[in-house]
């Protein structure tokens, strides 16, 4: 997956957090006679929120760390609709130096392989 898409799941994480807190409700809520493929769905979402969870926090320990106009930079290029060609030199150096400084820090990132899947997998559900 892309830094970019990595990016924008960390800063839009609050809309899927709500879709899935949605979808959890719903499927706790209808009740289709026996209540044991209602329950596999919900462990298998809560177990998929979970994943996602996870790669929020390692995500954010890393961001966090970083100063606040690299963090405010990766915002940017995180919430971006378009490329950044369209954008002055000084705000390409700006946005790439903060990616830099963002992947050389999170070297374990491919530890969080699923999470990432995940995160792939419900891209359509984050709003900017």
């Amino acid at each position: 997956m892309k830094v970019k898409r990595i990016l924008r799941f960390y800063y839009c994480a609050d809309s899927l957090e709500r879709a899935f807190d949605n979808l959890i409700l719903k499927i706790a809520s209808s009740y289709d006679g026996s209540g044991f493929d209602s329950a596999d769905r919900l462990c298998r979402i809560i177990g998929e929120k979970s994943e996602l969870a996870a790669l929020w926090d390692y995500l954010d320990g890393i961001i966090s760390r970083l100063p606040e106009d690299d963090g405010a930079a990766l915002e940017e290029y995180a919430r971006l609709r378009c490329g950044i060609k369209r954008l002055s030199c000084e705000q390409i150096k700006r946005l790439r130096r903060a990616v830099i400084k963002f992947k050389r820090r999170a070297r374990r990132l491919d530890s969080f392989k699923k999470g990432i899947e995940l995160a792939g997998k419900y891209y359509c559900l984050m709003s900017v």
